[in-house]
């Protein structure tokens, strides 16, 4: 009897190991032969996932090139008005050093020329 109970167990167990070889043959089969358009699928994939991507860069990229202009544009216009007002300011201290230290502006020097020029009309017509 243990004869008989040794042997029934030793069948299925050949069949199984050679079975996972079949199985494994046919595994290497099918992947020589799906291998190929397996590899054209994916790099088809690759390139349409590359594009999609392309295509959100350059949209956030767009995106943000907008929002960046949009809030750049009310900094800009206080930095104008800064330097404005800062080129007043600065005309004015410098008139006012100008003036303490006597040197005469723009104003002067024409009024003088006008008076100089008037005083010359004047004596050339009692010459």
């Amino acid at each position: 009897m243990t004869n008989k109970r040794n042997k029934k167990p030793a069948a299925p167990a050949a069949n199984t190991a050679h079975d996972v070889w079949l199985a494994g043959l046919g595994a290497v089969s099918i992947a020589q032969k799906r291998g190929t358009r397996l590899l054209a699928g994916l790099a088809a994939e690759g390139r349409d996932f590359q594009s999609r991507a392309q295509q959100l860069v350059r949209e956030v990229r767009a995106d943000a090139q907008s929002q960046l202009k949009g809030a750049l544009a009310p900094l800009r216009m206080h930095a104008r008005d800064n330097a404005r007002k800062a080129g007043v300011l600065i005309q004015r201290i410098v008139a006012q050093a100008l003036d303490k230290l006597g040197v005469p502006t723009k104003s002067d020097i024409e009024s003088l020329s006008q008076r100089m020029s008037a005083l010359s009309r004047q004596l050339k017509a009692v010459k």
